[in-house]
């Protein structure tokens, strides 16, 4: 929790005055959002309904919710977004230089190649909890459309992920809508207090609780990250200041420094003059409050009919119709000549309440893209599913995943690049990757994301080339000259490309060069071996027929000889 001291800022009372200052700010500039939050978490993710109220551990959080359609849409949204960004199965990144010469370079390609592998490696560590982190991060992000998540320096370890609730988290930007300043709420008791820091740097009233043993009594602590004005990178300033304050007694426990800003704050969508940003649960709102209010007049309309109102026969009492369930009604006797307890009529009709239930369902899957998403499999009228080929589902897929380019974008400048930037820098710091080349030091580097809607986006000239082969396929049986028309090198330097495939699987041009001379060498051999060959079977069918000439030749002279 302590991070590198900052030498320029001593724990006095001014510093802590415009600490609190700044929190005090936030915490008014964020009061309008609470309501829709709270509101929001109250249907679609109750443990996280403590905006406007706090409650204790284990307290009933669900009990506002009467369809659950909503919670279920959220956690298939964060599991989409998981399965197509962040997939721990598939390689979703790779690191590249500026300079795309240098990316080509044998040497600089085998060692990007390591850093992403190491990389990855620490993402799926289980010890950095990544993955329970970052789709607890989702689930915040398509509630609330701005989620918070804090990658931590472990020494020794490497980087370690926790995702904070956002009603813990007030936030702030820069000029350009960059989240650059955080003031973060947590609680902890006074063992915990005493755990991390030194005695001298505790309050009173924590000291107090330690020497009375109350070790467990709560304490709310409040960690501010935000730009240093004037950093002096030689005197050892930090480019983001750190410090921790006990909230309620205005203790500073500690200032410190970050190099880069550790928390990570994406936005779904987000309005040019907010700092806070909108998900889908925003707008999926207004339909989950129509469906649950449904859900709740069509629970009473099933309980009038598993228990009707009834009619009881009175003479001479009148009083005011109940249609409650179970509810008893008297009418007078005589009336119909055939009293006697019996339900009282109410217009029931189920079906029209659970088909306008279904269409707003699936509204709200909708709302939550999860149409997108999720790829159904073709139902035909009838019901039948049906089927499609390999080439044609594909063909699906990749069109939904283009429609999800524009959405998910924000996701890769706001979140996937930030993680993998502090990431990186963690684990440069603590010797986890190769030591660089020398041509790339002091270079900047930039991330290539692998995941499938990034690929989908990008890969619309590697279709283009796959379709112009299948449009000629058929010329080639007529002339098979067409093919040479291709650059087959060429296209698979530009599907390499584009599918972002390690370069370690495919040869140089080098050794494509040098296996191109082994091979004309090869052929070289060959030719002179089968000329050698043929002069030799040339030869030799010249000497069989001298032999054969020569002994015809005494085949003669003997049958004279024998004549004389």
């Amino acid at each position: 929790m302590i991070a590198n001291a900052s030498p320029n800022f001593s724990q006095d009372g001014g510093f802590v005055e415009q600490i609190m200052k700044r929190y005090e700010t936030l915490k008014s500039n964020r009061v309008n959002w609470e309501s829709n939050w709270q509101e929001i978490a109250r249907y679609i993710l109750p443990r996280r309904a403590d905006f406007e109220t706090e409650r204790s551990a284990g307290e009933e959080r669900r009990q506002y919710i009467f369809d659950s359609t909503p919670v279920r849409a959220l956690t298939r949204f964060a599991s989409g977004l998981h399965n197509m960004m962040t997939n721990s199965a598939l390689r979703w990144f790779q690191i590249q230089t500026e300079n795309k010469e240098l990316n080509e370079y044998r040497p600089i390609q085998l060692w990007l190649e390591e850093c992403t592998v190491r990389l990855g490696e620490a993402f799926n560590r289980p010890s950095s909890n990544f993955h329970p982190a970052i789709f607890e991060y989702y689930t915040d992000l398509g509630a609330f459309g701005t989620a918070v998540l804090f990658i931590q320096d472990r020494i020794g370890e490497g980087p370690y992920y926790q995702c904070f609730p956002l009603s813990d988290c007030y936030l702030a930007s820069d000029y350009y809508g960059k989240i650059d300043t955080i003031f973060r709420i947590s609680r902890h008791s006074a063992k915990e207090l005493a755990e991390i820091y030194p005695p001298e740097v505790l309050s009173e009233k924590v000291q107090k609780c330690l020497e009375q043993g109350k070790l467990f009594e709560q304490f709310k602590c409040m960690h501010a990250v935000f730009p240093h004005p004037n950093p002096d990178i030689e005197k050892g300033d930090k480019p983001f200041i750190s410090t921790y304050t006990l909230l309620d007694e205005k203790h500073l426990l500690s200032v410190g420094g970050f190099d880069e800003f550790p928390y990570v704050c994406s936005r779904w969508n987000r309005n040019a003059l907010e700092t806070y940003g909108r998900g889908p649960g925003f707008e999926a709102l207004p339909d989950i409050r129509m469906l649950n209010e449904m859900e709740k007049t069509f629970l009473k309309a099933l309980q009038k009919m598993v228990s009707p109102p009834l009619m009881l026969p009175d003479d001479g009492f009148l009083a005011p119709i109940r249609t409650t369930p179970d509810a008893l009604n008297y009418y007078r006797t005589g009336l119909t000549g055939n009293e006697m307890v019996q339900p009282f009529p109410v217009a029931n009709r189920p079906e029209y309440a659970d088909a306008k239930m279904g269409q707003v369902r699936e509204a709200i899957d909708k709302a939550f893209f999860l149409d997108l998403m999720e790829l159904p499999g073709p139902v035909a009228a009838d019901g039948d599913v049906l089927r499609f080929t390999a080439t044609e589902i594909a063909m699906r897929q990749r069109d939904r995943l283009t429609i999800l380019g524009p959405i998910v974008s924000r996701q890769e400048i706001e979140l996937l690049g930030p993680i993998v930037e502090r990431t990186m820098h963690v684990m440069i710091r603590s010797g986890m990757l190769p030591e660089p080349p020398q041509e790339v030091m002091g270079m900047d580097f930039r991330i290539e994301y692998t995941n499938p809607v990034s690929i989908s986006m990008r890969s619309g000239d590697l279709t283009s080339v796959s379709q112009l082969f299948q449009f000629m396929l058929p010329m080639a049986q007529i002339d098979p000259t067409v093919i040479e028309r291709f650059n087959t090198h060429r296209i698979a330097e530009l599907g390499a490309e584009i599918l972002k495939t390690p370069p370690s699987v495919l040869k140089t041009q080098e050794e494509m060069e040098e296996m191109m001379r082994q091979r004309q060498e090869e052929q070289a051999m060959q030719m002179q071996m089968q000329q050698q060959m043929a002069a030799s079977e040339v030869q030799g069918n010249i000497a069989d027929a001298e032999q054969k000439r020569t002994q015809a030749g005494l085949n003669i002279a003997r049958a004279e000889s024998e004549a004389a």
